[in-house]
């Protein structure tokens, strides 16, 4: 398996594993996502210059992505934070090393980016359904919680 950045050549494939991961959501809203094509690629494009886009590949087709982008603060303009927006590994690649492997790039890249002052943090979301992966154990603080309201 080869984890690598991702290049415009890529963005189709991406694309598709976009849609799988919005169909796995627990949020219906985010079901059967109709993108448009040219904001979607423009964003991707944006990714790559201020965030990171890489993939992970087995036997030449990719199966897996990480897409974390540099966020402002929006009270401390000042503080950047990387921030994973998606970490997908498609269903069949999940009990493989593809998943960590892309992680694990993605900590190479954070620090890069934080010891070059570029970002003061880089981050991770879990979505309730994701597999317990022992990040405390593997570096990673929790800091915070997201909640839906979906009525009483």
């Amino acid at each position: 398996m080869k984890i690598r950045r991702a290049t415009i050549q890529d963005f189709d494939r991406i694309m598709e594993m976009m849609i799988n991961f919005a169909n796995s959501s627990p949020l219906k809203a985010h079901h059967n996502p109709q993108y448009n094509d040219t904001y979607v690629r423009r964003l991707l494009c944006e990714v790559i210059k201020n965030g990171c886009l890489i993939v992970g590949e087995h036997e030449g087709r990719i199966e897996g992505m990480l897409i974390a982008y540099i966020n402002q603060d929006p009270w401390l303009p000042e503080v950047k934070t990387l921030r994973e927006w998606a970490w997908w590994v498609e269903e069949e690649y999940r009990h493989t090393t593809l998943g960590y492997k892309l992680l694990k790039k993605y900590i190479e890249y954070g620090t890069k980016l934080k010891e070059a002052g570029i970002v003061d943090e880089f981050m991770l979301t879990m979505m309730d359904i994701s597999p317990e992966l022992g990040l405390e154990k593997r570096g990673w603080s929790k800091v915070e919680h997201n909640f839906v309201y979906q009525g009483v």
